[in-house]
C-alpha cells in the first residue's frame, strides 16, 4: 500500500493525502476524515524512511543528558519538547549517565540515524564526544556545560556566579566554615563552580581549608556519602553548599542520621532549584536556573542552525540565575565559631 493507492480509495490526489498525513490547514475537515478512514482502514503506514532520504532530512533531533532521573533536565526536556513539537520535530532521547564513552556512543549513534540535529548536556567541561561532533558536520547545541577550549554554540549559566552567591549568603549569615559539594571533574581542572566558591571566601579574607572542597556524584548518594565522611572525620562545618538540589537532599538524609539539625547545626545552599526545593523540610535555600528557558533557548538555537545551514556561525548565550532564600539557613551569632 502507497499514498496512490490510498489516494484512490479515498477519492483524491496524492497532494490531498500528503497534505493530510503533514497536518497541512489547507484540508477540509470532511476531506481529512474521509482520507484518516481510508488510512486506518488499509493500515498504511507512511514510509518517512524514504521520504527522509528524499528530502535530506529526518525531522529528527538527538538530545543527550548525563541524567534523565533528575528533575533538573525534567525542565529542560521540556523547553526543548515545546518548540520541537511546534515545528513537526521528534526527539530521540539519550542518557550518558556521567559515562564519555556511553556520551560517545549515542553521538555516534545519532549521527548513523541521520538526526537533523543534537542538543547535548556533556558528560564532562572535556568531552571527546564534544570534539566528535565536529567530525560529523551535523547541527549542534550544548547547555548547562560549557566546553574547555571549545568554541560551540552554547545555552549555558554561569556556575561560578551560582556558588558565588550560594557562598557569599552563608558567610553573611555568619558562617565561615563552609563545605562545597561539587560534581567529579577531570584532574586538573579548575571547576567553575569552586572558582565561585573561592572567590567569595577570598573576598570575605576567610581561610581556604582544602578539606571542605569536596567531589561527589552529583545526586542524593553523594551529597549523603560526602557529608557522613565529613562527620565521621570530625571536620567541624556550619555550612554547606551543592552543585546540585539533589545532592543538598543527600546532605539532609546525612544530617539526620546523625541527628543534626538543619539549619539549626548546618546550614545548606541547593543550586538549581528543582520543584521538590520547596517541599523539603525545611525548604531548601537554592540557586534558581531557568530549566525550561535553557532548553527552549537551546532548541531554538538549533534550528536556526538547521535553517539557516550556518553550522560555523558561533553563539553564546548565559542565562541569569537568582537566589531564593528559604528556610534551609539559620544566622549565626558572632563569635560563635
Amino acid at each position: 500500500m502507497n499514498i496512490k493507492e490510498v489516494a484512490k480509495l479515498a477519492g483524491v490526489s496524492k497532494s490531498t493525502v500528503s497534505r493530510v498525513l503533514n497536518d497541512s490547514p489547507l484540508v477540509t475537515k470532511s476531506t481529512r476524515k474521509k482520507v484518516l478512514d481510508v488510512i486506518k482502514s488499509v493500515g498504511f503506514f507512511p514510509n518517512y524512511v524514504a521520504r527522509s532520504l528524499k528530502i535530506k532530512e529526518t525531522k529528527t533531533i538527538g538530545v543527550i543528558v548525563p541524567d534523565i532521573g533528575n528533575p533538573f533536565y525534567f525542565e529542560v526536556l521540556r523547553g526543548i519538547e515545546k518548540v520541537l513539537d511546534k515545528k513537526g520535530f521528534n526527539i530521540m532521547l539519550c542518557n550518558s549517565e556521567y559515562n564519555e564513552k556511553k556520551e560517545l556512543r549515542y553521538i555516534s549513534l545519532l549521527a548513523s540515524k541521520k538526526v537533523d540535529g543534537i542538543i547535548v548536556a556533556p558528560s564532562s567541561e572535556k568531552s571527546n564526544g564534544i570534539k566528535n561532533l565536529f567530525t560529523w558536520n551535523i547541527p549542534f547545541v550544548i547547555f548547562d556545560i560549557p566546553q574547555k577550549k571549545l568554541k560551540t554554540n552554547s545555552i549555558l549559566v554561569d556556575h561560578s556566579q551560582c556558588s558565588y552567591m550560594a557562598t557569599k549568603h552563608l558567610i553573611e549569615n555568619g558562617h565561615k566554615n563552609i563545605v562545597v559539594i561539587d560534581a567529579f571533574r577531570p584532574p586538573g581542572f579548575k571547576s567553575k563552580f569552586i572558582l565561585g566558591y573561592l572567590k567569595a571566601l577570598n573576598e570575605y579574607n576567610i581561610p581556604i581549608n582544602p578539606e571542605f572542597i569536596r567531589e561527589a556524584l552529583p545526586d542524593i548518594v553523594g551529597g549523603y556519602s560526602t557529608i557522613k565522611k565529613l562527620i565521621t572525620q570530625k571536620l567541624y562545618f556550619t555550612g554547606v553548599i551543592t552543585i546540585c538540589d539533589l545532592a543538598a537532599v543527600g546532605v539532609y538524609k546525612a544530617a539526620n542520621k546523625f541527628n543534626f539539625k538543619i539549619p539549626n547545626d548546618i546550614s545548606v545552599v541547593g543550586n538549581d532549584d528543582i520543584p521538590l526545593a520547596k517541599y523539603l523540610n525545611p525548604p531548601l535555600t537554592t540557586i534558581h536556573q531557568p530549566k525550561y528557558l535553557l532548553g527552549y533557548k537551546s532548541a531554538k538555537l538549533l534550528l536556526s542552525q538547521i535553517q539557516n545551514k550556518k553550522h560555523n556561525d558561533i553563539k553564546v548565550m548565559k542565562l541569569d540565575v537568582k537566589l531564593i532564600k528559604r528556610c534551609s539557613v539559620k544566622r549565626r551569632l558572632e563569635n560563635a565559631d
